[in-house]
């Protein structure tokens, strides 16, 4: 009896999961597709066309879960990702997806690593990521030759084997000398591109360089970027603008921290000092400025230099003479314990306490007081005088600067029934109807043109969504990326 009751059921169970069945084949299903399938997205493959672009493609399985598709880019030395909404052709079933990230001149340097990822954003507010690929960015447009030194590895395109062994000893001399007098370590490699057309070399460093760049140090991707012809690798020029790229990179690895990056005027002032030291062009250049009354207090060259060719010149001038007389006034390990107190993410007040005894404007006024000057005062915007009374307000006109309410009071005349009112720049009740009667009147007229250009407002904002972002809402990857890790150098002819 048991055993026919266990059969029964089992007959039972059997005939429900072909109903099952069989209704899914009624209904023009399978078993397996009853079960919602899940989005898919594969790795991008990528073509890379030096100074104008790179493509990259891929395919997706979409299913109505995806809300938005999205290539992530991560750039070398920038601390944020690039996100880019690829368009597609519906959200739903097998895609074709592409997007090209445009690299003009300067945009994009070469030697740098560019990481790319294919991101489908969910309804629920999570995120499928595909695999990654990395693309390595390089200038394409010639035959490199190629010398790996000690420290740095030198590419270049014109000049023999003897040129590349010059400019490689040169560097190497460079990295080792700042490198011990620092007390860093350099292990990670050091890359060095010669270029000997000019027209060449600003195609990569961009049509916003000034026209007398020599050279550029980019520790965020340790690259020297160089323009030397294959003749004149024994200059002397050539033996100081390397040293003073090479300085910026060995610098930038004793101070490295996420948080403080030293001023300019201290980067560039070492950069000097120890490629040429403090000569007697800089020397004349401050003695000039200070006779003149126009020197520049080093908190305006904290950031970025002037523009102008005279103070752009100057402000390298008062840099090294800067840390020259920081050198006199202590010593060389004063300068290098200064250097070594940046790498804990301090202020520069607490650098300079900590390694000279005195903070950043203690420092600058006993600097400028060995020139006979006293510290600038600083240019900035200054109060318009004030303008005349109408003739028909009493008493006598304001002193400049005074405020509103600071005006004289209109006394009425006795038994005149007039109260006592304080006259300011209040309008009377007829300006002021007036003109509130004008705003009432355009507002009700922008509402009617809202309502008429609704739907060309919807579509100007959706023909931009395929702008670029970052996850701050920069839309400029390249402005971000310095921060981390401090500003390029941009040698500038004769001063690197």
């Amino acid at each position: 009896m048991a055993v026919t009751m266990r059969s029964r059921v089992w007959r039972t169970l059997r005939a429900l999961f072909a109903g099952v069945v069989l209704s899914g084949s009624i209904l023009g299903t399978s078993p397996a597709v009853v079960m919602a399938a899940s989005p898919t997205v594969s790795a991008p493959k990528a073509t890379v066309a030096f100074l104008t672009s790179i493509s990259f493609s891929g395919t997706a399985t979409l299913t109505n879960t995806v809300s938005r598709v999205e290539l992530v880019l991560d750039i070398e030395g920038s601390t944020r990702s690039v996100i880019a909404e690829v368009p597609t052709g519906s959200l739903s079933g097998g895609q074709q997806l592409a997007y090209t990230f445009e690299t003009p001149a300067g945009s994009l340097l070469p030697n740098t690593d560019v990481t790319a990822r294919f991101r489908l954003a969910l309804g629920d507010g999570s995120t499928l990521t595909g695999a990654p690929i990395t693309v390595h960015y390089n200038d394409t447009r010639f035959q490199w030759q190629t010398l790996r030194g000690e420290f740095v590895t030198v590419h270049w395109v014109e000049g023999g084997a003897a040129f590349g062994r010059k400019a490689g000893k040169i560097a190497d001399d460079a990295v080792r000398s700042v490198s011990e007098l620092l007390g860093v370590t350099e292990r990670d490699p050091i890359d060095f591109f010669v270029y000997a057309d000019k027209t060449a070399f600003y195609d990569v460093i961009g049509p916003g360089a000034r026209e007398n760049v020599g050279g550029e140090a980019h520790p965020d991707i340790r690259t020297l970027f160089a323009n030397i012809g294959a003749s004149a690798v024994n200059d002397p020029w050539v033996s100081i603008v390397i040293p003073h790229e090479l300085t910026h990179l060995v610098f930038d690895t004793a101070v490295s921290n996420p948080y403080h990056y030293p001023p300019r005027w201290l980067n560039e002032g070492i950069a000097v000092y120890l490629s040429e030291s403090y000569g007697a062009d800089d020397r004349a250049a401050v003695r000039a400025a200070a006779a003149a009354d126009s020197i520049m207090p080093l908190r305006a060259l904290a950031d970025q230099f002037p523009t102008s060719r005279d103070r752009f010149f100057l402000a390298y001038s008062e840099s090294v003479a800067a840390v020259a007389y920081l050198v006199d006034r202590y010593d060389r390990d004063a300068m290098v314990s200064l250097v070594q107190s940046y790498a804990g993410g301090v202020s520069d007040d607490e650098a300079f306490q900590a390694a000279l005894g005195v903070d950043v404007a203690g420092f600058e006024t006993a600097w400028l007081e060995t020139l006979g000057v006293s510290l600038p005062q600083p240019y900035g915007p200054r109060q318009a005088p004030a303008g005349p009374l109408p003739s028909d307000w009493a008493g006598a006109p304001a002193a400049p600067g005074s405020a509103p309410d600071e005006l004289p009071l209109r006394t009425p005349a006795p038994n005149s029934g007039q109260p006592l009112v304080q006259r300011s720049n209040l309008p009377d009740l007829t300006t002021l109807a007036l003109v509130v009667a004008i705003v009432v009147a355009a507002v009700s007229l922008g509402i009617r043109a809202r309502r008429g250009s609704a739907g060309v407002l919807a579509t100007e904002v959706a023909d931009n969504d395929d702008l670029l972002f970052g996850p701050d809402g920069d839309d400029d990857p390249e402005s971000s990326d310095a921060a981390s890790s401090g500003p390029a150098d941009s040698g500038q002819g004769g001063k690197p």
